[in-house]
């Protein structure tokens, strides 16, 4: 009798045990503005790629439209829906995103929450003695966002030492109030070294008119201007247009506008600080008993736009520091892709031609002047990729053409239609291996016409190349796509292909790897398509036992491999077209039995002046 109820605690022991280890930690967001504000929403993608799927975190996000609506009457109505929505929820930590939401959780703390440790980002200063006002001393933690003001203005500095007058555009509201302290102070540096014109109430239309004429000895340094001097809010776009305008260098201090006019700057990337705030809140959730962390994001990257540096014939490379440039010209091969599609396509001595071209590069490379606008177009790595990615398309097809013969000799009866089918199977391959040199071409070229189309559309071609080869492998591909998933975006069709094919096949190679050990394994493959946020989000998940954590910082890097014959540019040229051609995004990460590829493109805005 005894035994027998000892065995009853153990089993609700280990049953109570068990379900705590699924419970997944709960984090509250509340961001101050709307969704579809990009500087938010790029945080908040930042944090939750930083939580990843392998944390076992649930996020649930507010949304408080602050830069709309921002008056106390609202805020009041808010906290009321907020308090009904949050009465009966408990979470680990909140996540304030930005001041609107900070202030607004310290205010409202006894009303809505309990005992929840918060969490900013975003915000530039922080206050104790605000927290201590509102009895909320050790609750707080957050990462503070430093814009490099006095670095800027000193990079300017450098890059134009006979520089007269700068302008400095600051918004008139809360974000640029907190910001104006640390302005007035590099201001108050500059001394009589130029003068400067403090800008923070006007309109988008005398900002236009008033830099519409070009100045060689005047800057602009834009930090900020969502609200003109009339409270009127004006959308990223209006912004962008506004800055692209100006017919003087502007500079920045975050990525938003970086390839939408701004010339560039010591940036803070925002997703970056959204990975940072992340790794805070993980740090957090380890210890529900940590003391408070404020930290403070110092992480920058030195970003200009080589079509606006070369426009004002500046130069970053006199900073001395790692220059990562966007918009960079037209290669080598653009220029000359049907003289690169004859040598190809039609002559046997295509290999002893693109050695001449090595040496002849080499030589223009070693004899040119200003290279410093040229560093990250290397004509010799370019046709190093070319050759390595047309022959890694073509094996592929090789091998489906090598499948479908031997299914051919060996099938035992055989119809008209039958042959018919495997003629066209066989035929279907060749066509695309003629079509990879067009494919590619369209890679290559960065004035491509973008599309709208399908991505279920290149899914399917994709599995058509590759559907012989993955039976006889014996690896089953599920593509499942959630109910009402929007699935229109602007890109490249073939190239988004290509990208879905590499990350397959490299699932396949981990499978058979595996399937070395253990032949009766059984490989799985799975596409799930769905939204996230205004994105069409494809995620690329098998069984193949995954990634060395060694190599997951440097499996998109170029040339880098784990295989013993591999090439190293699938993935290289895969994040390529994902993030620089079609503005997206890829990660990767574990999951439980393998490899877990994350994609996120941006869907097709319908109503883009909304």
């Amino acid at each position: 009798m005894y035994i027998k109820a000892l065995l009853t605690l153990l089993f609700i022991f280990n049953y109570s045990f068990a379900k705590n280890l699924e419970t997944k930690s709960q984090i509250l967001i509340i961001n101050s503005y709307h969704k579809g504000f990009q500087w938010s929403d790029e945080l908040i993608n930042g944090v939750e790629k930083s939580l990843g799927d392998k944390n076992n975190v649930e996020t649930t996000i507010l949304y408080m439209d602050s830069k709309r609506i921002a008056s106390p009457e609202y805020y009041e109505k808010l906290k009321d829906l907020y308090k009904l929505q949050l009465e009966k929820r408990k979470y680990d930590l909140v996540l304030l995103v930005d001041k609107f939401a900070y202030e607004f959780a310290l205010k409202n703390y006894k009303d809505l929450f309990t005992n929840e440790r918060l969490v900013f980002s975003g915000i530039e200063q922080y206050d104790a003695s605000l927290v201590e006002k509102y009895g909320l001393t050790g609750k707080i933690s957050g990462i503070l966002e430093k814009r490099a003001i006095s670095d800027t203005i000193d990079i300017i500095n450098r890059m134009m030492p006979k520089l007269k007058k700068l302008h400095i555009i600051n918004d008139f509201s809360v974000n640029g109030d907190d910001t104006d302290l640390f302005i007035q102070n590099a201001i108050n540096k500059i001394g009589n070294k130029f003068e400067t014109d403090y800008i923070r109430y006007s309109t988008i239309e005398e900002l236009k008119e008033k830099f519409s004429t070009y100045k060689e000895d005047e800057a602009i340094f834009f930090v900020r201007f969502y609200n003109n001097k009339y409270k009127e809010l004006h959308q990223n776009y209006e912004i962008a247009q506004m800055i692209n305008s100006f017919e003087l260098p502007t500079f920045s201090t975050d990525s938003l506008f970086i390839k939408k006019g701004s010339l560039g700057g010591k940036l803070i990337q925002i997703e970056d600080l959204g990975k940072n705030t992340g790794s805070l809140l993980l740090k957090l959730l380890k210890d529900e008993n940590a003391e408070p962390i404020i930290e403070t994001h110092n992480s920058y990257s030195y970003i200009f736009d080589y079509e606006k540096v070369k426009k004002f014939n500046l130069n970053p490379e006199a900073l001395k520091k790692r220059i990562n440039y966007v918009n960079t010209p037209e290669s080598f091969f653009d220029k000359n892709r049907d003289f690169v599609n004859i040598i190809f396509i039609f002559s046997p001595l295509s290999l002893l031609l693109i050695i001449i071209l090595i040496y002849n590069l080499q030589l223009q490379i070693k004899n040119a002047k200003n290279q410093e606008f040229l560093i990250q177009q290397s004509k010799l790595a370019e046709i190093g990729e070319i050759i390595s990615s047309i022959a890694h398309q073509w094996k592929e097809p090789l091998i489906e053409i090598s499948t479908l013969v031997q299914e051919y000799i060996f099938s035992h009866k055989r119809t008209k239609d039958e042959d018919e089918k495997y003629v066209k199977n066989i035929m279907s391959q060749i066509y695309y291996m003629t079509d990879t040199i067009n494919d590619f071409q369209n890679f290559i070229k960065p004035s491509t016409q973008k599309t709208s189309f399908n991505i279920k559309d290149a899914i399917v071609k994709m599995m058509n190349i590759i559907e012989h080869n993955m039976k006889y492998n014996y690896i089953d591909i599920n593509i499942n796509i959630e109910d009402k998933t929007k699935l229109i975006i602007s890109g490249y069709h073939n190239e988004l292909m290509q990208s879905l094919l590499n990350i397959v096949n490299n699932a396949k190679d981990s499978i058979l790897k595996k399937r070395e050990s253990d032949k009766k394994f059984k490989g799985k493959i799975d596409l799930n398509i769905s939204n996230y946020l205004n994105y069409a989000q494809i995620e690329i998940s098998d069984n193949g036992g995954g990634i060395d954590e060694k190599d997951m910082k440097k499996i998109f890097d170029p040339y880098y491999t784990t295989k013993n014959k591999g090439h190293g540019i699938g993935l290289y040229m895969t994040k390529v077209i994902i993030e620089d051609k079609m503005g997206g995004s890829i990660s990767v990460i574990n999951k439980t039995n393998g490899a877990n590829f994350i994609i996120r493109l941006e869907l097709k805005d319908e109503n883009p002046s909304s």
